[in-house]
């Protein structure tokens, strides 16, 4: 069906072409018909170009036959024009990756190239010679008229042509308003008028006043009514200059001189235009691309389990996404504007960030979330870069390591630190510099114990026992067992408190009689001894003073306590 439309409007456009701008005997001033060929295969696969092709040769056998009267040498003609919308479809199928002529700078580079020059000059090579062969016109004349006629069609028409086979024409139109279509076909209509007036007086040269218009409507209109727009200006220009009307008219010389100035002008005029749009189209579309892509990272943002803040170059706040209420306690909406100065205000620990100090900080929301705050510059290199602050919550991993933590650090048996774990302690209290004082405590003849009633009850009154320096310490106290029957208490207090604390743990343990399983064992003593932290002693010290005492403590007697400074 579509080389049936093709062998039509060929038909028709060769045929009033051929009347209006030819003698009978010469190449026609514009040739139209060889774009709607050419924009066809453009859209088409090669195995669908044969009916495409062989509809145009029939058409334009028969319109040379309809004007200029039957001769076989036509189908000469045919096969030249048709050959070239042959040869400029390969070149550019092969080169484009896309079949929109207008769809960027390259593109339409290649299309003039091939359209507008390479395949003109070889069909007015051949053309012209058939010319000389069937109505013995001089060489030269008939080149140049094929030439500039042939280039000048297929680059002013394959545009247009182009978006109707493809359909952008009807969707452009249906993609419109019954407002926004009349202001487009007014639009057109204004410059039809324009250049109406410019060609059809003789005064004065206003050739400049359609280039100038026809570059304002390619904002408004686009690419697509910017091919119109060049039909339009071909078709009048054409008629004027062919009537020896207009500013082509003021030129000196012939109708084929002033034809080429016409053409030419065209060409300019197309050039010029055809830049125009694509540097706009290539805008738009580069343009529509970051609209996308700006509302893709929104909703990633808005989905993320992430909140993520964006900075400009002077510190302030221009985007912010994520649950940002849940981890910062403030909504996205309000984040923006707010600066990194404000912001730290808020979030002391994030004062890292504004001098380069930090790159990772973890703070602790209002919701009880363990958040993780990453710094990094847009551009590292760059001075007053912008910069992206991404808050991951981190609680669930927080809370396993912490866990992870107490259990490298505490004493199965009885859920009291462990050797290592009182260690880190005491290092950790000691450097803080306050008062503390040491206890080392033994379970007075524990072996027996065992021994005696079995491990499993001696497993028993260590995990009593360990409850015990628990439930009579505070909470900022330590307390561990740091051997099989060892246990030891880090005070924030002095030796006199310590040494009232450690008595009561005594007569506790001295309860245990009784309350074991069985009534075993018959009695439980500890022997403890005491160290009070002094000035110029290093942790080896407290501990080896608080171990003299313990040793004194079992060297009289046991079952007491025993304070050594």
């Amino acid at each position: 069906m579509r080389a049936l439309y093709v062998g039509i409007a060929y038909f028709c456009l060769a045929a009033l072409t051929l009347r209006l701008t030819s003698d009978g005997r010469n190449h026609a001033t514009i040739w139209i018909a060889d774009a709607v060929v050419l924009a066809l295969l453009l859209q088409l696969p090669r195995s669908q170009w044969r009916p495409v092709l062989v509809a145009g040769l029939i058409a334009n056998h028969l319109a040379n036959d309809v004007v200029r009267g039957f001769a076989w040498g036509h189908i000469l003609y045919g096969a030249i024009n048709i050959g070239q919308a042959w040869v400029a479809a390969i070149f550019l199928q092969r080169r484009l990756a896309t079949s929109s002529i207008l769809s960027d700078m390259r593109t339409l580079g290649l299309f003039v190239l091939w359209g507008g020059l390479i395949t003109p000059a070889v069909g007015g090579l051949l053309g012209s010679l058939t010319t000389m062969a069937l109505y013995q016109q001089p060489f030269t004349p008939s080149f140049t008229r094929w030439f500039f006629s042939n280039a000048l069609g297929i680059v002013v028409a394959t545009p247009f042509f182009n978006s109707i086979w493809d359909g952008s024409y009807a969707r452009f139109h249906r993609g419109k308003s019954v407002a926004q279509r009349w202001k487009m076909f007014g639009l057109l209509a204004g410059y039809a008028a324009l250049v109406h007036l410019v060609f059809m007086q003789g005064e004065m040269p206003l050739l400049f006043l359609p280039v100038c218009a026809l570059v304002l409507l390619t904002f408004p209109l686009g690419r697509h009514g910017i091919k119109a727009g060049i039909l339009i200006t071909a078709i009048i220009g054409t008629l004027a200059t062919i009537a020896d009307r207009g500013p082509i008219a003021l030129m000196d010389g012939d109708l084929l001189t002033k034809s080429a100035f016409f053409q030419f002008y065209l060409i300019m005029t197309l050039a010029t235009c055809l830049t125009v749009v694509a540097i706009i189209t290539s805008r738009a579309e580069f343009s529509a691309k970051l609209d996308d892509r700006d509302k893709s990272i929104r909703m990633i943002l808005a989905n993320s389990p992430d909140a993520v803040l964006g900075f400009d170059g002077h510190g302030c706040c221009i985007f912010a996404g994520g649950p940002t209420q849940a981890m910062l306690d403030m909504a996205a909406d309000r984040l923006v504007g707010v600066t990194l100065t404000q912001l730290t205000e808020k979030w002391p620990e994030l004062e890292g960030f504004l001098d380069g100090r930090d790159t990772v900080v973890e703070l602790q929301s209002r919701q009880g979330f363990c958040v993780e705050a990453s710094f990094a510059l847009l551009d590292p290199v760059s001075a007053g870069s912008g910069a992206v602050i991404t808050f991951h919550n981190i609680t669930a991993r927080a809370l396993r390591e912490r866990e992870l933590t107490r259990k490298v650090f505490t004493d199965d048996l009885t859920q009291i630190l462990n050797r290592a774990g009182f260690h880190q302690g005491v290092h950790e209290v000691l450097k803080e510099g306050v008062t503390c004082s040491l206890a080392l405590i033994d379970v007075d003849y524990f072996k027996e114990i065992n021994d005696r009633f079995g491990h499993d009850r001696g497993d028993e009154v260590l995990s009593r026992i360990g409850q015990f320096l628990r439930a009579e310490t505070r909470a900022t106290d330590l307390v561990g067992r740091i051997g099989g029957d060892e246990f030891a208490i880090l005070f924030r207090a002095d030796a006199t408190t310590a040494a009232k604390v450690c008595r009561r743990i005594l007569d506790r343990c001295r309860q245990l009689n009784g309350l074991i399983e069985g009534g075993h064992p018959e009695h439980v003593t500890l022997s403890c001894g005491i160290a009070q932290m002094m000035p110029g002693w290093g942790k080896a010290q407290l501990f080896r003073t608080a171990d003299e005492a313990l040793y004194e403590v079992k060297a009289q007697g046991r079952d007491a306590v025993r304070l050594r400074a």
